[in-house]
């Protein structure tokens, strides 16, 4: 098996393990908030501190959530001025717009693993430690990292304009 199907492989588990995840959390998230609408109607029902596992949940989701958008280059972008640029010029801003998000993935992982690693602070009621939320920063960080090296290296060893590149769904 060569690297390149090893990492293709390696993607699409780390991919399904996500999605996975996700789907999972708003499951989740959507069975706690319902349940908190029923004890907030019924108060003889008891659910103590489900607002904390709420708050986990969409950390995860949220996070996890962006970078399989990433993955998929289906970031929001507004691309009226890529549109009107000459190719060779429009494959430049959109080289120069991957390092940025590069730049992005890197902060976020960096400074995501700051404040998880430096966070002392447990939630009020069950005494999660609020790191477990945290974590999902750099966690999201680092698969961003891993998305936008791919698109950089695949925008410089792809066509170049003139071809097919950068265009459509390829763009992120």
């Amino acid at each position: 098996m060569s690297v390149r199907q090893t990492i293709v492989r390696i993607d699409r588990w780390v991919q399904r393990g996500a999605r996975a995840a996700v789907i999972l959390a708003l499951v989740g998230i959507t069975v706690l908030l319902t349940l908190g609408i029923l004890v907030r109607t019924f108060p003889s029902l008891s659910l103590a501190g489900y607002d904390e596992i709420v708050e986990l949940l969409v950390a995860w989701m949220t996070f996890l959530g962006a970078a399989l958008i990433w993955r998929e280059g289906s970031l929001y972008r507004v691309e009226v001025l890529a549109d009107r640029l000459p190719r060779r010029l429009a494959w430049v801003v959109a080289l120069f717009v991957r390092l940025l998000m590069l730049l992005f993935a890197v902060v976020l992982t960096f400074e995501g693993w700051r404040v998880a690693v430096l966070s002392a602070e447990t939630t009020p009621f069950l005494r999660f430690p609020k790191s477990l939320s945290y974590a999902s920063m750099p966690v999201a960080g680092l698969l961003m990292i891993a998305y936008a090296v791919s698109g950089i290296w695949q925008a410089l060893t792809g066509p170049r304009p003139g071809g097919e590149g950068l265009s459509g769904r390829e763009r992120g």
